[in-house]
């Protein structure tokens, strides 16, 4: 595939070609975003100096949004071993971004809980994500955006049905990722 230049349109897929090329031309342009997408992270670690904070904020969201759930519940929910999870969280800990609270139910136990300073650097990501996004889409107008969303939501979800599919295992199905009133995986 040709590099195209910053900002240039993509070729559009399948005009007057067949449905294999119209795939492979999907595909190319599927690879390259994630190439891309690479090529971002490597420079936003290159400026951070580490992956600590990408891997941190991952967990502190999943536990902003799916609430208080114990550690082991928190690695499976984003699909990590716990020894890893522990050590992002006991980061996060001494950040005062989350803390442990006593297991109502099983004292041995501690459960996970966004902190106040917690919820404030989850805001702070998410405006700053909603700025970037609204850089990389600027010019765009709103039909090309509701078509393009509706067409990735698509994509996306053929694509996690198909892997699924192919490998039989669905992780990101939601007991993966629902703590119950426990803090357990539901």
């Amino acid at each position: 595939m040709t590099k195209r230049a910053s900002g240039q349109a993509p070729r559009t897929p399948g005009r007057g070609r067949n449905r294999r090329s119209a795939v492979g031309e999907v595909t190319d342009t599927f690879l390259e975003l994630l190439r891309t997408v690479r090529r971002s992270k490597v420079r936003m670690l290159a400026i951070a100096g580490s992956d600590v904070g990408s891997a941190t904020r991952i967990l502190l969201s999943a536990v902003a949004e799916k609430g208080p759930m114990r550690a082991s519940a928190l690695a499976s929910c984003v699909q990590s071993d716990l020894s890893t999870v522990s050590r992002q969280v006991a980061a996060l800990v001494g950040e005062g971004a989350l803390e442990r609270r006593a297991d109502p139910v099983d004292g041995r136990a501690s459960l996970l809980v966004v902190t106040e300073e917690g919820r404030s650097v989850v805001a702070a990501h998410e405006r700053a994500r909603a700025e970037f996004f609204a850089d990389v889409f600027d010019g765009w107008d709103i039909e090309d955006l509701h078509t393009f969303g509706s067409l990735l939501a698509r994509f996306t979800a053929s694509y996690d049905h198909a892997h699924i599919a192919r490998t039989g295992h669905d992780f990101d199905h939601p007991a993966f990722c629902t703590a119950d009133s426990e803090g357990k995986l539901a």
